[in-house]
Parts: structure tokens; sequence; C-alpha cells
């Protein structure tokens, strides 16, 4: 069945040996595999950089996520992946509009086909920015449904600031951070979808390891049609025998 919604959940960038072409000692690219995006890799101040990874056996992806980018609307990207670092035989995805909304900060390239191979590089552009940067990489094929998520969905902003009234009456705000949110089900997995991937989802990322949801790929805005975070509440897989389906929710929250 057609439809653009997609999940990531195995990342490949956490097994990769990573190099760059620029990065500040305090900054290493090695941060783009830390779990907090807001630890950012940086190429110093220059306006293009670019990350290579390379493994020891070949992987298969489908999709290039870099969360917490430096990015402008006018940046650009380019994917390449090859069995040789920095070659082009395998992918070429040529420069193309790196689509970062600075409000969300993702950068997510889908391959316009699956690729396997030992090395990938994503090269980073972008002449209204002075330092560039990035948080967490997520490098890995995308899980597509045999059919989409469900009606229902919801996808907003979850704060975590808290309120205080005092005696006198005041209200005092208690700052902090204002990430999305989205609790979302599935409402007819497949047999073949719950063994060979739901299966899978739940046991390497539980409520420990975060994945990408993308519930349109073809959105013109990719970020703010996408979340990168963890499982608040991981739900069990319901099995409806008659139809012969599964079904499951999910509450993801952001990773900050």
């Amino acid at each position: 069945m057609t439809h653009p919604f997609r999940i990531g959940y195995i990342n490949h960038a956490d097994s990769a040996i990573l190099f760059a072409s620029a990065q500040i000692g305090t900054k290493p690219v090695t941060l783009l595999t830390d779990p907090h995006p807001a630890r950012r890799w940086s190429a110093g101040l220059v306006s293009s950089a670019w990350v290579n990874l390379a493994w020891s056996v070949p992987v298969t992806i489908d999709c290039v996520a870099l969360m917490r980018s430096s990015h402008t609307a006018a940046g650009t990207c380019r994917v390449t992946a090859s069995d040789t670092a920095g070659g082009a035989d395998l992918y070429d995805s040529g420069t193309v509009a790196a689509r970062v909304d600075p409000r969300f900060g993702y950068l997510i390239h889908v391959l316009s086909a699956p690729v396997t191979t030992r090395s990938l590089r994503l090269y980073l552009s972008d002449a209204a920015v002075a330092e560039t940067r990035g948080g967490r990489l997520f490098v890995g094929p995308l899980w597509k449904p045999t059919y989409g998520d469900s009606l229902g969905r919801k996808f907003g902003r979850a704060p975590l600031s808290t309120q205080t009234t005092g005696r006198g009456g005041q209200t005092f705000v208690d700052r902090r951070a204002n990430p999305r949110a989205t609790n979302f089900s599935l409402g007819v997995i497949t047999r073949a979808d719950e063994r060979t991937h739901l299966r899978e989802y739940q046991r390497l990322c539980g409520n420990s390891d975060d994945s990408l949801v993308i519930f349109d790929i073809t959105d013109p805005n990719p970020g703010d049609v996408a979340i990168w975070g963890l499982a608040k509440d991981l739900q069990l897989p319901s099995w409806d025998h008659n139809p012969g389906y599964h079904s499951n929710s999910f509450s993801i929250m952001e990773r900050l």
C-alpha cells in the first residue's frame, strides 16, 4: 500500500567510524552519536563541511537525518555512498536543498532507493551560517508498514515548564524546554510486519533508545512532520485473530 509514513529504528551511525573535514577539540564529530542532540559537533567557523561514516561490513540505508542542524532554509546538502571513503559510485544525491526549518533543526534526506554500502558521506553547505554544527545523526533503513498510521494522531508541543502560585496569588513560571510529542497508532499491522519490524523496533529501542518517525516523507518541510525521540509509554501489541492483524499504539517525546 502506498503511503508516506516511515519509522527509522536501526541507526547505523552508532556502529560507524566517523571522521569529518574539520572539528573543534571540545566538539568532536563523535558527538553526532551522543544521545543528546544539544551536544553538537562543530566544524568551526566555516560554512561548509562534510562527515564520513565507514563500516567494517556493508549496511543498508534508506535515510540520512541530522537533528539540531545549524542549517537555514537556504542550506544545501549532498549524500554519497561507496565502498571507498568519499566515493559516489553506489549513490550520489547531487547537491540538493537541505530543507531545514530552523524552528525544528531537522535535516532529513530520504534516498531515492535503498543502498548497501561500507561508506557514506554527508556534505553540508550554507553560506548564511558562520559555524557548521550538527547534533544527532541517524543513518539507516526505514520501516514502511504495509498500512500507514491510523486516524486520530496527536502531534504538538509538550512543554516541561511548571507553574507555581504564590501565597499572594502571583503565578511563577519555572521555564524549561518545550519539546514536541506525538501519540499515534498503527491500527493494522500485518503478521509479517509484526515479526520483521515491530518486534525488532521494541527490542532495539524499547523506552531507552531513540527512533525517527516521519509522518510524510513527501512533505516539503520534513522537520515539521518528523520527530526524533524516546518512547514514553511502551504499549504491548494487540492481536485480533479474526482478521489476522496486530495493532499497536505509540507515545514519543522529542529528544533535545
